[in-house]
């Protein structure tokens, strides 16, 4: 029996020892389970972290659960058969209690819609200051009140703006729509969106992404050490989840600003039981850029999310559709102009019984990236790749209140590129892949003191590479049940197939080749190790400390060669990245602020002769070009009846680049194919030891103020004024490897913006 299929063996049938279907003494009561939906009443949308407990009337706590994303809750327990009360709260609703006569071993549904408590308007957004879950080690859990915290040029908030300020995300830039985490790739980085996989979200215009921040009902950010349920990437996970649309009254909102263009709308198409919510978004900078930032601005951008939303008290059924455009140059002195596309349409169906204490989620879809590239000099690139997948996920109960969860996944991948190089001819590929994946875990509880989430998942592709089994941990543990005090630690084994090929010398280029894994058998992999601490200090004050290590192996990097080129001839290289991030907040109410720093340190190491080098070592050891050292921030919000201020600083260390000493021709010679008379040569930059320069660093200041008015009844009106880098710091973006030029970031941009809300 192959070594893979031993591990997968032994996990399940401990897993399976843990179900209430394994062998119970007699004298012990059968596990009842409770399950359901929590709602809002006024809209029908899911309360995330509400609060359900059972108990006998006048006694302590039996079961207890938190409502998960999409609203539902599943209370498992041995219980004798009686008499039970059942409460279910959430901050700012109205509690529900209920008295419920349970049968020892029964299975039965309740689902509930709370209505809004009469204090919810004296605190506005109450849920920001009470987290919705508890600390996990790797893990951000965003909501569209930490979102609205970033200044953004609106209207609206985005949640690209959020991510980029976080301790462990690097951007290069503010153009280019790429996200590097604690020293992955944006290749090696999951986007999920109900469900369905994102390639590149990000707009040109580092402000923005496919998900505006009024959208977003939560968004899971791990930075590492994510469970086995999420397969397929080594570095980081973002799984967002939309809003759903109103299921009671119709809305709708039109806004717009210097740079952007809003149109929303939504409502029931069943009074109660299904709903409709469609969001527009268009860039206008190309057209108003001239005029506000004095400077050329050639981006184009624009997103359409479409969500349609079903739903009853035992199952409910979702269907997104999704595109994204992007179109410009980064470097606007540059003539290369870029484009990237996103289209994806999919279902996800959450189904469960009364008679059955399993949960089945079923989710299914299609995705489609592609990008490209063309210069006048004749330079034309185009990539892109295809899904089409269908996911199964099985949640039970096992016993002592645990949890048990399978995961079957079937994904079929089209993978091309087409390279037109100037006097360098052409090069093509087009490879059609299938995987399947397979995943199990448990979430196992002692009391509150201690939970370990063990996991393990395997990937099998089809005919093109052997199976990747990679066992996994995260565990949190509270001293004395105190939730004041967290220590969390996550780690396991992390495999991918599919390499992204981008030109890491050249900062003003955006092209990307998605490609499987380019050495045979044997794909990416990295293993993760992450120590947290959780410290409350007091109602307002809360400090968090994460240390992180990652070890790579086997990742794809560009061949180093002088020629001005797109490289698809891969490297192997192993490397190491480490490093902490700590979090200060102090949220005394109305007033939040948030002081964060990140280090990180990423270092690769390959031999000469693999990557063609030129260097005179053996082994080559060199930072890549997004090896950010040092981030702080800090981030200030102030919400009064007036209105909103927002204040964001951020300081970072520079970047690496590798500097360039000459320049020369190269003329082909070899059996007179070329003469010096006809044939000039090709350009080729000589360049130094690869990344030995760093650039300057980079700090800015944002700021913000908004306020809204009301407009009568059931209408508003929404005026947010603001700047992105308020003193106009000439922050530098890179060196041009190829004419010397220094590129800046973008100077100082005010605006303007307004929402009409019906």
């Amino acid at each position: 029996m192959p070594a893979c299929a031993r591990v997968l063996l032994v996990l399940c049938a401990t897993l399976l020892l843990l179900s209430p279907a394994s062998l119970q003494a007699q004298d012990e009561p059968s596990t009842t389970t409770l399950q359901g939906f929590v709602r809002a009443t006024e809209d029908g949308g899911a309360l995330q972290g509400a609060n359900v407990v059972l108990r006998p009337p006048g006694e302590s706590i039996q079961a207890a659960a938190v409502a998960n994303e999409q609203g539902l809750y599943q209370l498992s327990a041995p219980l004798q058969s009686g008499r039970y009360l059942l409460e279910i709260s959430f901050v700012g609703y109205e509690p529900y209690r209920d008295t419920l006569r349970l049968s020892s071993g029964e299975k039965r549904v309740v689902s509930v819609s709370l209505t809004t408590a009469p204090r919810r308007m004296e605190g506005v957004t109450v849920e920001e200051r009470q987290p919705v879950q508890d600390a996990e080690a790797g893990l951000q859990t965003i909501r569209p009140a930490d979102i609205e915290t970033v200044p953004t040029p609106g209207p609206g908030s985005d949640l690209a703006a959020y991510l980029r300020s976080l301790p462990g995300v690097t951007a290069t830039g503010d153009r280019g729509g790429r996200l590097y985490v604690r020293g992955g790739t944006p290749s090696q980085n999951l986007v999920l969106v109900d469900g369905l996989p994102i390639y590149k979200p990000f707009h040109i215009l580092g402000f923005y992404s496919a998900f505006p921040g009024d959208m977003v009902s939560n968004a899971d950010f791990y930075a590492g050490g994510f469970g086995a349920e999420y397969m397929g990437r080594i570095s980081s996970v973002l799984d967002v989840n939309l809003q759903s649309g109103n299921t009671e009254a119709f809305e709708g909102s039109v806004g717009g600003g210097p740079f952007l263009a809003s149109v929303r709308a939504e409502g029931p198409l069943q009074r109660g039981a299904s709903s409709f919510l469609v969001r527009a978004r268009h860039s206008l900078i190309e057209q108003t850029g001239a005029t506000f930032l004095s400077d050329e601005t050639p981006y184009k951008f624009y997103d359409v999310t479409a969500k349609v939303h079903t739903q009853s008290q035992s199952n409910q059924c979702s269907f997104v559709g999704m595109r994204t455009y992007d179109r410009g140059r980064i470097d606007p002195d540059r003539d290369a102009s870029f484009q990237w596309t996103n289209t994806a349409v999919g279902g996800e169906c959450l189904i469960f019984g009364d008679r059955t204490a399993q949960i089945l989620d079923v989710s299914f879809g299609t995705t489609r990236f592609g990008n490209s590239v063309q210069s006048s000099d004749g330079t034309e690139r185009d990539a892109g790749t295809w899904r089409l997948f269908t996911n199964f996920d099985l949640t039970q109960p096992g016993l002592w209140g645990n949890t048990i969860r399978w995961t079957v996944k079937v994904r079929a991948d089209q993978y091309n590129f087409d390279l037109n190089e100037l006097a360098l001819g052409s090069t093509a590929d087009d490879q059609f892949l299938i995987t399947t994946t397979t995943h199990v875990g448990a979430d196992l509880s002692w009391g509150e003191t201690l939970t370990i989430t063990p996991s393990v998942g395997a990937q099998f592709p089809i005919s093109y590479a052997p199976p990747s089994v990679e066992p996994r941990l995260r565990l949190s543990y509270r001293p004395n049940g105190s939730p004041r005090t967290t220590l969390t630690a996550a780690g396991g084994l992390y495999a991918q197939f599919v390499a992204g090929v981008t030109d890491e010398r050249d900062a003003g280029s955006s092209f990307q080749v998605l490609t499987p894994t380019p050495f045979g058998d044997r794909p990416s992999q990295a293993w993760h190790a992450v120590l947290g601490w959780d410290q409350r200090l007091g109602d307002p004050l809360r400090f968090s400390l994460e240390g992180w290590y990652k070890h790579l192996e086997d990742i794809p990097v560009p061949r180093w060669t002088p020629i001005v080129r797109f490289n698809t001839t891969l490297a192997r290289a192993n490397g190491t990245a480490f490093g902490a991030d700590l979090s200060l907040q102090y949220t005394p109410d109305p007033l939040r602020l948030t002081v964060t720093y990140g280090y990180g340190q990423l270092t690769y190491r390959a031999a000469e002769d693999r990557l063609g080098a030129w260097a005179g070592a053996d082994l080559i050891e060199y930072s890549p070009p997004y090896d950010l050292r040092h981030k702080l921030g800090a981030t200030a919000t102030l919400d009064v009846d007036w209105g909103t201020a927002s204040v964001r600083w951020q300081y970072s260390s520079g970047l690496p680049f590798t500097s360039v000493y000459g320049f020369d021709t190269f003329l082909e010679v070899r059996g007179r194919r070329n003469t010096p008379f006809q044939n000039i040569g090709t350009p080729r930059t000589l360049f130094e030891r690869a990344y030995d320069s760093r650039l300057p660093p980079y700090h800015r200041l944002d700021v913000s103020l908004g306020r809204s008015i009301s407009l009568g009844a059931s209408r508003s009106l929404s005026i947010e004024a603001g700047a992105i880098n308020a003193y106009d710091r000439a922050n530098l973006f890179y060196v041009d490897i190829f004419t010397l030029d220094q590129v800046d970031q973008l100077s100082l941009i005010p605006y303007l913006s307004f929402e009409v809300t019906f």
